[in-house]
């Protein structure tokens, strides 16, 4: 009985480890679905950019630098992110090479963070894009990808500066209001097999002073 019994776990233990490396269980970020099927598993990260600089706080008001004359007024555009995905094999012997992926389009959801009650909605955003993601051929290391995306534009920008307007706005109990942004990005590998990837970005918007 004690053979059968240690026969049977031995035989659990092998066909747990095959479901866990031969089928492809990576799942790459939080959301993010289809690694088992292109034999990748991918990792996104985002970092909201401004000007030619990281940071994670969105103007949303456009200030007067100077009264002039001439008047001088602050920069003022849409809000960017660079983009890094990290490509990873599943198998890093795979019997066939895992096919080239390119993501077609992405999604940008906006959510309102718990200490911001009462801040207003920020409608979402999508983008069709064509990003190409080359997978390692071999072995455990990662090859990065990274482009730029859209972060929050001036279109959603304005829109919040009228809804917290604090004379004709019907969100007025707070200017500065913390979100998350929840990337969703879509695509298929070379073998037609579709891929999500999420990821997100916190930020605060509000009335920022880039003035030089």
């Amino acid at each position: 009985m004690k053979k059968y019994f240690f026969l049977l776990i031995t035989l659990c233990i092998a066909f747990a480890f095959f479901l866990m490396n031969g089928c492809g269980s990576g799942s790459g970020s939080p959301g993010s679905s289809g690694s088992e099927d292109t034999g990748v598993t991918l990792d996104a990260t985002i970092t909201p950019t401004y000007n030619g600089a990281n940071t994670n706080s969105v103007d949303a008001f456009q200030d007067i630098c100077d009264p002039g004359p001439p008047v001088v007024v602050e920069f003022f555009a849409d809000h960017s992110a660079t983009v890094a995905i990290n490509a990873t094999l599943i198998n890093p012997n795979p019997p066939i090479p895992a096919g080239v992926l390119t993501i077609q389009k992405y999604t940008i959801d906006y959510r309102a963070s718990k200490d911001s009650i009462g801040a207003p909605p920020i409608q979402s955003d999508t983008r069709f894009v064509t990003v190409t993601i080359n997978p390692p051929f071999g072995g455990l290391a990662p090859i990065t990808t990274t482009f730029t995306a859209e972060f929050l534009d001036l279109t959603r920008k304005d829109q919040y500066a009228k809804d917290v307007n604090v004379t004709s706005g019907i969100y007025t109990s707070r200017i500065l209001n913390n979100y998350t942004a929840t990337y969703t990005f879509q695509g298929e590998n070379s073998f037609g097999q579709s891929f999500t990837i999420q990821a997100q970005a916190d930020f605060q918007i509000g009335n920022f002073n880039n003035c030089k």
